[in-house]
This record gives structure tokens, sequence and C-alpha cells, in this order.
């Protein structure tokens, strides 16, 4: 299971961090009109925690650090609740299920899946 949530999270990570960056280029083209946006530097922080969920998704792999990888799942989770809220710089499609059931897989499966072998990272550590 714990294998099964760092790849889950490095997906969802590499995944929006992509999507992110893309949409990041697109508005610099639009970036010389503005001196100061703070949406710019939410958009940023964005990107550096799409990064922090990688990083998760990589130690719950070598089974390193366990407060890490819970504290990755927390942020795709906070993240994604954000972006269906409607707070988001990415459109969102009309269908809301299907952003209901991606906080699920991205979001509640990792955090269950670390939670329950706990032990693991213990023993490891041992």
């Amino acid at each position: 299971m714990r294998i099964a949530a760092g790849i889950i999270l490095i997906i969802y990570g590499v995944v929006s961090l992509v999507i992110y960056v893309f949409v990041l280029l697109i508005m610099q083209l639009h970036l010389y009109l503005y001196v100061f946006d703070p949406s710019h530097i939410l958009f940023i922080l964005f990107i550096i925690s799409k990064a922090f969920i990688v990083t998760g998704g990589v130690f719950c792999l070598m089974r390193k650090v366990w407060g890490l990888c819970f504290a990755s799942a927390l942020l795709s989770v906070s993240i994604n609740i954000y972006e269906i809220a409607g707070l988001s710089f990415l459109p969102l499609p009309s269908d809301l299920w299907i952003w209901w059931s991606l906080i699920i897989i991205t979001g509640a499966l990792p955090i269950i899946f670390i939670c329950i072998r706990k032990r693991e990272w213990s023993e490891s550590q041992a």
C-alpha cells in the first residue's frame, strides 16, 4: 500500500506540475503588463507545493520520513479542494463529480495507505 501511495502522489504531482508550468509559460506573455500581481506569487507557491508532493511520493517509495509522506498527501487533498472551490487559475469542467473523484484518488487514498502502513516506516528506522 505504501508503494501505491507513492505512485499516486508522484503521478499526481508530475502531471499537475507540468500543467502549472505550461500555464505559467503562457502567463509570461502577460507578465510585462503587471508590476506586482499577488496571483503570480500564489501560482509559484502552487508549483513549489506540487514539487513537494512529488518528493513525498518518492520518500514513500523509499520508505523514509513518514511525516513528509503524510504531509505531502494532506497537501494534495488541500490543493484539490482549493481547486474545486473555484479559486484555481485553471478552468474546471462543468462536471464536478470528476473532480471529486480526483480528490479521492489523489488525496484520500494516499493518506489512508500511509496511515495504515505507518509501522513500515518505523520498522525501517530500527
